[in-house]
């Protein structure tokens, strides 16, 4: 069994509403893909340097200079994602489905011909305008193990010791602990103190299923200068929406009917949207007709968002309120808070710069990397408020103590025969995390792809299959030890999740 001791050091008295955001939430919100089209995505997501891509706009909007014609497309996408959780020695799987809108955009070229291009020194002008979606949420996951070691509700009743048990605190864990008697009237855990001190075991479940996306609105505009210089600017405007429910249950393993315990379940229920804007600028040097290098700054998206959360919880304590005289003596109790909780905040992401480079094989294709980085220890929050200051000042320097920058590689290969094109593509992301060896966080990308031209009809078809692992605790807080008030260093449970998700893209476009 893997267990670990950590330290929350948020667990203390702060104002409503500090809760609903840390740095977990900043990384969800910040981690970006710009590859959309099904081109880019059987290259392994590489689009830095080759062009006339849209999803170049969102990784490198130099490439809207390669355009030589107008161009429409749309790529819908079916994503399959898998999640596999390992706890306490048990694994346990989940996946979800879903057919959504990957891309579409339209690119308006005007290009120099004839005298006109002789003379000219900036041979084409083009506009883009369209959609990607840089991130997708829809995940779903399980997982469950037999824990003689601790209870969740130790984490609650130090809420109640700290915090007290009003609804003011967010979540609120005393709340809900106290309400459904799962803490005795000194506020020590009822499932710790009458299971695992004597010698008995909890069965503990966590699962969750999430949807949305974070789409972005490009604007770019871009230019070749003399067939050597392309040059290019993308303003994006940022949407955001997340959604999630999570559920954590634990119950008596012993099958004592009469210690105080059956089960509870907490639910924890969030949602978040956004908006956001950012720049992106880039060029390509064209060295010669068969190498190309290619380099964009993404600025930071600077982004508000507002969040919904809310939380109820669900026990049964056997004879416990019968015993102890209650007016209600059903041992079921259900617990909700009068309302939900909202917060408004603003979030700073990070910058990326990429650097790209291509070989081309004459009319037989093209080899292409891209490097990109991004600083993910440059993430920030704002809060509004001068209640709030003391916590944004601790969840920035969270980040900073959690994430470092992170690297990204992603290699593409396309071979071309006539009409008809073929590719093959790896990505490979390093950890944003500080401490990956413990707790993962790399991804990697394996991708294939077809495509045909046929004069002003164009159409690809991409397979993209992910696997990103981490590992994260079994409990949604961390109590950090107090021996004068009673609290003791909880041995937690890690929880290691392998996602393996399938997507496949369609993408069809026209020249005109």
């Amino acid at each position: 069994m893997r267990y670990s001791h950590i330290l929350f050091a948020a667990l203390c008295t702060l104002p409503i509403g500090v809760f609903a955001q840390n740095e977990t939430d900043a990384l969800r919100l910040s981690q970006v893909n710009g590859a959309a089209t099904a081109r880019a995505l059987g290259l392994g997501g590489a689009g830095g340097s080759y062009g006339a891509d849209f999803s170049s706009l969102s990784i490198n909007p130099a490439g809207i200079g390669v355009y030589r014609s107008s161009e429409l497309m749309i790529t819908p996408v079916l994503r399959i994602n898998s999640g596999k959780g390992t706890y306490l020695g048990n694994t346990a799987s989940d996946d979800v489905a879903k057919i959504g809108l990957n891309n579409f955009g339209v690119v308006f070229t005007n290009a120099a011909r004839g005298n006109n291009y002789a003379n000219s020194d900036w041979k084409t002008f083009s506009l883009g305008i369209g959609y990607n979606r840089i991130a997708d949420f829809n995940t779903a996951g399980y997982y469950k193990g037999r824990n003689t070691q601790s209870s969740i509700t130790e984490g609650f009743a130090a809420d109640a010791l700290i915090n007290g048990w009003g609804q003011n605190m967010v979540p609120p864990y005393g709340f809900l602990a106290y309400n459904g008697f799962l803490v005795y009237d000194d506020l020590t855990s009822i499932p710790y103190e009458n299971i695992i001190l004597e010698g008995g075991a909890l069965d503990q479940s966590k699962s969750w299923s999430s949807k949305g996306g974070i789409n972005e609105w490009n604007l770019s505009f871009g230019g070749n200068y003399r067939e050597q210089l392309l040059l290019g600017a993308s303003l994006g405007l940022v949407s955001y929406k997340y959604e999630k429910t999570t559920r954590y249950r634990e119950e008596d393993a012993t099958g004592d009917r009469d210690n105080d315990f059956d089960y509870m379940q907490f639910n924890e229920y969030l949602s978040t949207s956004g908006l956001g804007v950012n720049l992106k600028l880039g060029a390509i040097y064209v060295v010669d007709k068969s190498f190309r290098l290619g380099a964009s700054f993404h600025s930071p998206t600077w982004s508000a968002f507002n969040d919904l959360a809310d939380y109820d919880l669900t026990s049964n304590t056997e004879q416990l309120k019968a015993r102890t005289g209650q007016q209600d003596s059903n041992p079921e109790s259900y617990v909700v808070p009068d309302n939900q909780y909202q917060f408004d905040y603003s979030l700073r992401s990070p910058w990326r710069g990429v650097l790209s480079a291509t070989a081309f094989m004459g009319q037989y294709g093209f080899v292409t990397v891209d490097y990109e980085y991004a600083a993910y220890n440059a993430m920030r929050y704002n809060f509004s408020g001068n209640d709030n200051k003391d916590y944004e000042r601790s969840v920035n320097q969270a980040i900073k103590d959690t994430y470092k920058g992170a690297h990204s590689i992603r290699l593409g290969v396309e071979g071309k025969a006539d009409n008809f094109l073929g590719r093959l593509g790896f990505a490979y992301q390093t950890s944003a995390l500080r401490n990956a060896a413990d707790y993962g966080g790399e991804r990697m990308d394996f991708t294939a792809g077809i495509g045909g031209r046929f004069g002003g009809f164009f159409i690809d078809l991409a397979y993209v299959h992910s696997i990103y692992k981490y590992s994260e605790f079994g409990y949604p807080i961390l109590a950090a030890e107090n021996q004068a008030m009673g609290i003791r260093k909880i041995p937690v449970g890690i929880a290691d999740i392998k996602n393996g998700n399938n997507l496949v893209a369609l993408t069809v476009g026209f020249k005109f």
